[in-house]
């Protein structure tokens, strides 16, 4: 590390201590008001009015969504290379922030604001990319993904995210991921007066269900297929007309994936069939892809993380996905995992309850620590960079 960079990765770190305070704020501020994918109007409106009264150039409501935004230092500026830092603020539906999105955003804003007090010597530029809609139950869910088809990623040389997690990781494996809404229509009949004259819509989504889980014993280890139903009906005394289920379906192999979903909709065109249903069927959300790690910026993170006193406790190989997935297929990009708790699981009420505690918020700095200076190190060293993205081309043919 040369002297410079050592200097400079120093008072980046004083930097964002002095902003410790307001990004506890933001964090609390998104957690107070929870809002799920593409109606986070405040959250995305607090962190870009954060960033912006520190001097970033603000771009709102891109690639079609209005809780979607950059925000790039220095101003009007084409200097390279852009390092792109991620930021999520979206929260769970029914669940709120059990996943510490509120933690992402305020991490990634305060980072790049750190890196900003450092940046008269430094050639190059910090753009935090506002993220919307990363928990994919929404409808078209996976902002990244938007952004992305959008040409937002097109300049970027690199790009990094911090998550909260159960054990503290450098990059590793995701699920890709497919989501599948199955809507039975039918007959509405009185259910104890006339029930012949009715066909049960409810009746093509609980065979569905039954045809997949007799399906377990057939597919792979590493598929994941789980489901909720979304309408069973209005009235018990009425046949239901239409019944409604959705399905997640993940596997760490995109082609296996696909196979995989022809299975699945083949279970509910037989429950169709079977009760005389009418079926429709949608894919409601985005296609995430697996991860695929850049290990020059895993190194480069690892390195870092020792900087604040933490090391990595294994790799991540969760069944989870992500739509940074789609991020890392573009670009050289890595994933920083911190662990939050004692082993518990994201979407749980308790990883809910730690997002909003002294550790989450401690987290926020260290997290912001990290990725302003590993920012730093890429700026700073050219051959570094050059070596990232020559894995990234490297990889990229090897899946072609």
């Amino acid at each position: 590390m040369s002297n410079n960079s050592y200097r400079l990765k120093k008072q980046v770190q004083q930097e964002i201590d002095i902003l410790h305070n307001e990004m506890i704020r933001i964090a609390r501020s998104i957690y107070a008001k929870p809002e799920i994918g593409y109606q986070e109007f405040e959250s995305s409106k607090t962190l870009s009015d954060f960033l912006e009264s520190y001097g970033f150039e603000i771009t709102r409501n891109i690639a079609g969504m209005e809780t979607a935004f950059l925000a790039a230092y220095p101003k009007n500026s084409s200097e390279v290379p852009a390092i792109a830092l991620l930021a999520e603020y979206d929260a769970l539906p029914g669940i709120g922030h059990g996943c510490g999105h509120n933690l992402i955003g305020a991490a990634s804003a305060g980072a790049a604001v750190g890196l900003s007090r450092v940046f008269s010597d430094l050639k190059g530029k910090v753009i935090v990319v506002g993220c919307p809609a990363e928990e994919a139950g929404v409808n078209g869910a996976g902002g990244k993904i938007n952004l992305i088809e959008g040409g937002y990623f097109k300049k970027v040389d690199v790009a990094m995210i911090f998550h909260p997690s159960p054990r503290t990781t450098v990059g590793g494996e995701t699920s890709a991921l497919i989501g599948l809404e199955f809507r039975f229509n039918g007959k509405a009949a009185h259910a104890a007066g006339n029930p012949w004259d009715g066909i049960n819509a409810l009746d093509g989504v609980l065979q569905t269900f039954n045809a997949i889980n007799a399906q377990r014993q057939h597919i792979r280890d590493n598929v994941r297929i789980h489901g909720i139903v979304t309408h069973g009906g209005d009235a018990p005394n009425i046949v239901p007309e239409y019944a409604a289920a959705r399905f997640f379906i993940r596997s760490e192999n995109s082609e296996y994936l696909k196979e995989s979903v022809v299975k699945v909709e083949n279970c509910a065109k037989g429950a169709a069939l079977a009760t005389g249903t009418e079926l429709e069927i949608k894919r409601f959300n985005n296609f995430y892809d697996s991860m695929r790690t850049n290990s020059v910026l895993a190194d480069v993170i690892e390195s870092n993380l020792g900087e604040v006193g933490l090391q990595v406790e294994g790799k991540k190989k969760g069944k989870g996905s992500t739509d940074f997935g789609n991020v890392t297929q573009v670009v050289p990009a890595c994933e920083l995992a911190i662990r939050l708790g004692n082993g518990i699981v994201p979407h749980t009420r308790e990883f809910l309850e730690a997002s909003n505690s002294e550790e989450g918020y401690e987290l926020i700095c260290i997290a912001a620590k990290v990725l302003a200076m590993s920012t730093i190190d890429l700026i700073n060293d050219p051959d570094l960079l050059k070596k990232a993205k020559l894995e990234f081309e490297k990889t990229s043919k090897a899946q072609d």
